[in-house]
C-alpha cells in the first residue's frame, strides 16, 4: 500500500515505481495512491493476506502505517522515502508545480530498491 504523497515526494515515488514495476507487479495486489483510506477494506474483499502487507510512505508521518494500523493490519515491512533521499524534502505540496529541478534518478532507484526488498522480506 502506497500513501497518496502530492508535489516532489510524488514525482519520486512515480519514478520509484515505474523502476520497481517491472520485477514486482506481479505480487502486488493493490497499489494505489488515490484508495489509500480504503486500502484495508479491498485488501479484505479480495481475500488478501494482511500478513505480507508492505506499506510505503511518502513522509515520517507514516500515514500508510497508520490507516493500515487503524484497521488492525499493521505491515509487516514498511519504507518511507525519506529513507531513500539524502536531502531534505519539502512536506507534500499542491500539485500545481511540475517541475522539480532537484530529483535525480539515484533517489528514486534508492527507492524502488527500497520497495522492492520490502516486498522480499514481506513474503
Amino acid at each position: 500500500m502506497i500513501c497518496g504523497a502530492n508535489g516532489e515526494r510524488s514525482l519520486l515515488i512515480e519514478k520509484a515505481v515505474e523502476e520497481f514495476a517491472p520485477k514486482y507487479f506481479d505480487r502486488i495486489l493493490q497499489f494505489s495512491a488515490c484508495t489509500v483510506a480504503a486500502s484495508p477494506i479491498l485488501v479484505q474483499m479480495s481475500g488478501g493476506d494482511p500478513q505480507h502487507m508492505v506499506a510505503v510512505n511518502g513522509c515520517r508521518n507514516r500515514c500508510a502505517d497508520l490507516i493500515l494500523k487503524k484497521a488492525g493490519m499493521a505491515p509487516k515491512v514498511s519504507v518511507t522515502l525519506d529513507d531513500a533521499v539524502d536531502r531534505e524534502l519539502g512536506k507534500c505540496e499542491n500539485c500545481t508545480r511540475f517541475y522539480f529541478p532537484d530529483i535525480k534518478e539515484e533517489e528514486w532507484a534508492r527507492f524502488a530498491k527500497m520497495m522492492g526488498e520490502a516486498v522480499e522480506a514481506a513474503q
